[in-house]
């Protein structure tokens, strides 16, 4: 009989122990696009910055990139919010295509994302945020009603400082995004002046 108590007992811990990480995943989760939501990618930045000061900073360099959808409202407005749902969705998909298996993408709130790489140097993350930006650019999106949209991105990004503390760095990246905003929007804008690419015409 004290056999089956305690086997009892051990399920139901185990059970509840699934119920409460499946609980927190729920929590961590975007409901719309499955990415990690901001909570979530505040911890993993948490985590990541701390990763590096321990090891150094050179040996695990961070990016951070801000993307903001361009004239999103524009779309709910002319095709409703079930449309732009499904262009966030379809965005989502597109970027994860584009990014490295290391890099992670989390919804940030509304039409805007964070991308976070880690072991990149700005180089590396030119290229993947380059390569990102044309192709949503490139290749409008179609719905599942069939209606195709054309879609650009603005793109602010930062890389993390030595010592820099976490809100400084994605303050940085959000100039940066605002920047590329203002200048005329389907671009990306460094934090750095040397690194910020030059202006493109909006498609």
């Amino acid at each position: 009989l004290l056999s089956i108590r305690l086997a009892a007992a051990r399920e139901k811990l185990r059970q509840q122990k699934k119920d409460f990480e499946r609980e927190r995943d729920l929590a961590m989760r975007d409901t719309l696009t499955g990415l990690p939501n901001r909570r979530y990618m505040q911890e993993i930045m948490g985590r990541e910055d701390e990763y590096a000061q321990r090891n150094g900073r050179g040996e695990q360099p961070l990016l951070i990139a801000q993307l903001d959808l361009d004239h999103f409202k524009l779309i709910n407005d002319t095709h409703g919010h079930a449309a732009g749902d499904e262009v966030l969705r379809i965005f989502a998909e597109r970027v994860n295509a584009c990014m490295r298996a290391s890099d992670v993408l989390a919804r940030w709130g509304g039409e805007e994302f964070v991308l976070l790489m880690t072991h990149a140097t700005v180089d590396d993350g030119m290229r993947v945020l380059e390569r990102l930006r044309a192709d949503i650019a490139g290749r409008p999106l179609t719905l599942s009603t069939g209606v195709s949209v054309a879609l650009t991105v603005s793109i602010g990004a930062a890389q993390l400082h030595k010592g820099e503390p976490v809100s400084g760095w994605l303050q940085r990246a959000d100039v940066a995004l605002y920047a590329a905003k203002t200048g005329g929007r389907n671009r990306v804008v460094w934090s750095d002046p040397e690194r910020a690419t030059e202006p493109r015409p909006q498609v």
